[in-house]
Formats: structure tokens, sequence, C-alpha cells
């Protein structure tokens, strides 16, 4: 009987010991709905920082840090995370597909960040800009142009205005005065009178087509990566 009693503890002992060894390094599963659910989550954290931050309006600070996410980090989380998550899974040939499709996530994911700071821009000199005969204190002749601007009254105008909203170096000289809507706030940029045609409704096409893009092709990019046979 004691002899039965040791066999048993040790067998029992030996299961014990085994099963840490059967269940170390687990491989992580990751299917198409887990790249789906990363994938949205990317596109819809880049779009409402974004567009948020002129809209609220968020601080200085956080509005070039949500810019940094968006613009940078975002993208880049949409290959890092499932080039480390997969990078044990070999492959036959490298999976020149998948790269090509994260790729084009990355470059719409960058184009999306700047279109849709654009489209919140906007929205806010909608909501409270305010309209001043503002006059020119400098004008910073580089590879984009920017104009210093200063109200009647003595404050200047934060951001600075862009080329692309009415400063022109070869047209724009300090003293010249410029009809501008400007946030109060700081948030969005200046836009000259001539210029304004604010329409951040317009830009839902775009915003709804690169989210879509990003989704499905960093989607179907990370599936073909989690493809043990990908060619």
């Amino acid at each position: 009987m004691a002899g039965d009693k040791d066999s048993h503890g040790l067998a029992a002992e030996a299961d014990r010991a085994a099963q840490p060894a059967e269940n170390a390094h687990p491989r992580p599963r990751t299917g198409p709905i887990h790249w789906l659910l990363f994938n949205s989550t990317c596109v819809a954290a880049s779009v409402s920082l974004m567009w948020l931050a002129p809209v609220i309006p968020l601080p200085g600070l956080l509005r070039g840090a949500a810019f940094l996410v968006s613009a940078l980090l975002i993208p880049l989380a949409l290959v890092l995370v499932p080039a480390l998550l997969l990078r044990r899974i070999p492959h036959k040939k490298p999976p020149k597909l998948a790269i090509v499709a994260l790729t084009v996530a990355i470059v719409a994911a960058v184009v999306l960040a700047i279109i849709t700071r654009q489209a919140g821009n906007e929205r806010a000199l909608q909501e409270r800009g305010r309209w001043a005969e503002a006059v020119v204190i400098e004008v910073e002749n580089r590879k984009t142009d920017k104009c210093t601007l200063r109200t009647r009254d003595g404050q200047e105008i934060s951001p600075q205005l862009s080329e692309s909203d009415g400063c022109e170096a070869d047209w724009v000289e300090p003293g010249d005065k410029l009809r501008v809507l400007y946030d109060p706030k700081g948030a969005a940029g200046p836009v000259e009178d001539v210029d304004v045609e604010l329409e951040p409704g317009s830009y839902r096409g775009t915003i709804g087509g690169l989210t879509a893009l990003i989704i499905a092709a960093g989607t179907w990019g990370c599936i073909r990566l989690n493809r043990r046979d990908n060619g």
C-alpha cells in the first residue's frame, strides 16, 4: 500500500512539473477580428485627436502632442505592432504584398491626420472665429512663408498666417493691412478674407475614404503577415 501511495505521489508531481513546460510561451492568437479592431481603433484615435484638438480646443502643448501622435506614432504603430507580435512566424518568402498594404496604410494615416486637422480648424473658425483688420509685423520668407499679424489694438494673432492662407512673401510685406478671420483662442490658424471658404463638412468624403482604406489595407496586411504560407 505504501508503495502504491509513493508511486501515485511521484506521478502527480511529474504531471505538475510537466504542465508549465506544456503551457510555456503560448503563441498569441491574432485573428482577422483582432486586426480589424486594432486598425479601427488606431484610425478612430487619430481622427478624434485631430478633430477635437482645435474644436475643443486643447492647450497648445496638447495640440502639438496630439498631432505628433496622430501623424507619426499611430502610423508607425500600424506596422510596428504586427511586426513585433508576428516576428516569430516563419514565411517561405518575404510577404511583399503585406508590406505594400501596410505601407499604403501608413501613408494614408499621415494624410488622414493632416486633412482631419484642416477640417477641425475650419470648424473652430466657424464656431468662434472673429474678423479683424490686421497689420503684418513680420514676414518669414522660408520654404513655407509665415506672417506675424497684430490687430489694431496691439494684440498679436496666434498662430501665424500661413502661405496657403494668404501669406505670400512676394506679395506681402511688413506694414501691409490684411482682413483676416482668426481664432481668439489661438487653436486654429487665421485665414485672409479672400481665401475664406469654410466648409468642414466637405472633408467627410475624403476622411471616410481614407479611413476605409487604412482599415482595409492595414487589416489585410496583418492577416497576410499572420499566415505561415505567405508568398
